[in-house]
């Protein structure tokens, strides 16, 4: 077994002491698959080899109806005997109790030739006859040479096998649950199956396992069958032949099946209705699809839950594992798919009408941001304008006229999200609980304008506002702005400083709109610190959350494509299709705002590389650094099509945006683009320098010393700067000269009294 030190570690303890009158019993729980039976069978190959007899048994769904079915089995009885003895004694409330006798009786005879290890898997089907006496034979039996294995599923329910298990462990018995296996643990099971190590492609879609050995298994075995693996150099790829969001290998199908087939035809149908939404949906919003209450669907969803099919999240369920989900969504024939999200639509554009009919402002607002968060953006945007249209009243949780504004920018409308903003300061003067709102929307201006300095302080001091107020949502859209501006200025050890704080905060009391476009945040900068793995590796639930919420979509006009991006290059076309098709679906819902549009057109292009959607992409964004994006995507495209000139010119184009942002970073990766099609650029202006000092430092110089201050490597530095690790160490040298050190501790400590002594120095 791979992963399972510590449970082999425990059986062979129990093996070791299976004389001892103490400790004899171990207790296993898991979800299916994880591997309870490969463990109970190991340990009967170990028992049998150390010399002990070995009694397996299993409980099945049927097998209720046989009392002691699973004892029988692993002691080899035959029912037959003990129902003719049965007859002659009455029924009644000692019953359980006889027949738990006749099974220690058959036990003592087995242990008379020696030690004995009993294994029972499955144990959450057992028969009430069998848990009665499985309660009361390792007490019993405490004297003679005997250990028992037990192992039933782990379910939020806790049904008789359960109870079993807590009062055996109450008198000693050892619990062990099986978790998911670490990463570790899948490339070694991915490397036996695969024959070879696996390449990004094939661990990525290894990872939809969700650590469980049984999915894993039947998916890459499955993948190999269907002729989708190649191996080339020691690497286990996917074949060219195979795209990355191809249908899954028809043994996972069968192997899902299977395990829904344990649930009632009621629980299913709502399994397949809900998995159109998304990995992740809304119990209120599933029953709403369905025309049903959600008390009505409780019993089903208590059935899937206790399967463990589903599982609970902060703010909805979800399907376990992304196998598991995709599995059901592929099974659902594409004319049924077609209409329940029709459906969906339907829902979703009816349900406003039946809610509002006026009402007052904090109602609206509500409305407005429900709406948003779904996509709905022209409506959304009606909504917000009507709340601010209400008198005031009462005390508010947000204030309309701030998330009118917040809307705004997201559509890039910055001109009337200013003015939009200066009358919410003026109102926030009467509402204390709204001051933290305000710098916060106008760090967005100034980040949306590429004055990333001013973004930087007034998010500052909306941090500092809300932490007094103890509000965590602007808290958590200050530290967005201040991560967003770091990275976009080249200052990744600042972003991941931000990005840390923003997770621990954003794990508690914050909406999924919010949560999800902080995640969006981290994932830019895992990627940027770690490449697409890396930002793959916090985006997870952003999006299994597609298309049920769209939110972190609209936070910013290239969000779809940078996800599309990040799921191309690790070889989930699946999920690039999720997004671009989210990305269509607000550009449907939202008409007479171009900016969906445009980025459904750059998130289509990317998945298709479709250079006429990408020039679309570039024409249409309004936001000078989305465009930037665009064009360097379209240059990409064209560069690889052997389209050198149209590639550089748009480059150029990318180069042009990134500077007049103040986007340090992003304009360092162009350069170094143009560099691999043979096209140099200066980026420096000649100016005359000091010889010594701070002041003689270069721009280039200047950068150096700031990454290099805060700790990177020069090999981290030229990541960062797109240059080669040989420039910075080059330039570092230059550095030292110049400022009169030998170390980088000097240079740190010099950078720290700079610092202080000419205060924030981020670029306006």
């Amino acid at each position: 077994m791979r992963g399972r030190r510590d449970e082999q570690a425990a059986v062979l303890a129990l093996l070791e002491g299976i004389a001892s009158t103490a400790g004899n019993v171990m207790l296993v729980e898991g979800e299916p698959g994880i591997g309870k039976t490969l463990l109970l069978g190991e340990a009967a190959d170990l028992a049998a080899a150390r010399g002990a007899a070995v009694a397996s048994g299993r409980a099945d769904e049927l097998g209720r109806l046989t009392p002691l079915g699973p004892l029988l089995s692993a002691l080899e009885e035959s029912p037959a005997p003990m129902t003719v003895a049965r007859n002659a004694f009455p029924d009644g409330p000692g019953l359980l109790l006889w027949l738990a006798e006749q099974v220690r009786t058959s036990l003592e005879r087995r242990l008379g030739a020696g030690p004995l290890l009993v294994t029972l898997d499955d144990l959450q089907w057992a028969d009430p006859a069998t848990l009665m006496a499985l309660r009361t034979l390792p007490s019993r039996l405490a004297e003679r040479p005997v250990a028992w294995l037990l192992a039933c599923r782990s379910t939020p329910a806790r049904g008789d096998a359960r109870r079993l298990f807590d009062l055996l462990e109450e008198e000693g018995a050892t619990r062990t649950v099986l978790r998911p296996l670490d990463d570790g643990a899948v490339t070694e099971i991915s490397t036996d199956i695969l024959g070879a190590a696996p390449g990004k492609d094939l661990a990525a879609l290894a990872a939809q396992a969700g650590g469980n050995p049984l999915l894993l298994s039947e998916y890459l075995t499955g993948l190999c069958e269907e002729g989708a693996v190649l191996v080339r150099d020691g690497v286990a790829r996917l074949a060219e032949t195979t795209p990355a969001g191809a249908e899954l290998p028809l043994r996972v199908h069968t192997a899902v099946r299977r395990r829904l087939n344990e649930l009632g035809t009621r629980t299913r149908y709502l399994l397949e209705a809900t998995a159109v939404l998304g990995r992740s949906f809304s119990p209120a919003y599933a029953a709403e699809m369905l025309g049903e209450t959600p008390a009505a669907l409780l019993p089903a969803l208590e059935e899937a839950l206790a399967a463990g099919v589903l599982v609970t999240t902060p703010d909805e369920l979800a399907f376990r594992h992304e196998l598991l989900w995709r599995s059901v969504v592929e099974k659902v024939p594409q004319p049924v798919r077609r209409a329940l999200r029709d459906q969906v639509e339907r829902a979703a554009r009816t349900r406003p009408a039946r809610l509002t009919g006026g009402g007052d402002a904090e109602t609206l607002t509500d409305l407005a941001l429900l709406a948003w968060d779904e996509g709905r953006l022209s409506y959304g945007l009606d909504l917000a304008r009507e709340a601010v249209e209400q008198p005031a009243g009462g005390r508010r949780r947000q204030q309309p006229r701030a998330v009118l504004a917040s809307m705004l920018i997201d559509l890039w409308l910055l001109d009337e999200a200013e003015a939009t903003t200066e009358i919410a300061a003026a109102e926030a003067g009467c509402e204390p609980a709204w001051a933290a709102e305000i710098p916060v929307l106008r760090a967005r201006l100034h980040l949306a304008s590429g004055r990333l300095g001013s973004a930087i302080e007034h998010a500052e001091a909306g941090l500092a506002a809300a932490g007094t107020l103890g509000a965590p949502l602007p808290a958590s859209s200050a530290l967005s702005v201040l991560g967003t501006a770091s990275l976009r200025a080249g200052d990744l050890p600042g972003a991941i400083r931000y990005m840390e704080r923003n997770l621990v905060g954003s794990a508690r009391d914050l909406p999924p709109r919010t949560r999800l476009r902080s995640e969006l945040v981290a994932g830019r900068i895992n990627e940027a610190r770690g490449g697409a793995a890396g930002g793959m590796s916090s985006l997870g639930g952003l999006y299994d959350a597609l298309p049920r919420h769209t939110g972190a979509l609209t936070s910013e006009p290239t969000a779809a494509a940078w996800l599309v991006r990040m799921a191309m290059a690790t070889g989930q076309r699946h999920r690039a299709d999720a997004v671009v098709d989210a990305a269509e679906g607000i550009a449907w819902r939202s008409p007479g705002l171009p900016n969906p549009s445009v980025a459904a057109d750059h998130a289509r292009g990317l998945r298709e590389g479709d250079p006429e959607a990408l020039g679309r992409a570039v024409a249409g964004h309004g936001d000078p650094w989305a465009r930037g994006s665009a064009a360097e995507d379209l240059g990409v495209l064209l560069g690889a099509d052997g389209c050198r000139d149209t590639a550089v010119e748009n480059l150029k184009i990318a180069l042009a945006c990134y500077g007049a942002m103040g986007a340090v970073r992003d304009a360092a990766r162009v350069r170094g683009r143009l560099r691999l099609l043979g096209e140099r650029r200066r980026h420096w202006v000649r100016t005359a320098h000091p010889t010594s000092g701070w002041a003689s430092l270069t721009g280039t110089e200047q950068a150096v010393c700031n990454l290099v201050s805060q700790g990177l490597t020069n090999r981290n530095a030229a990541e960062q700067m797109f240059i080669s690790e040989h420039t910075v160490a080059f330039h570092l040298r230059q550095v030292f000269r110049k400022l009169g050190i030998h170390s980088r501790v000097e240079l740190a400590r010099l950078s720290a009294e700079e610092g202080a002594h000419q205060g924030h120095r981020a670029p306006r």
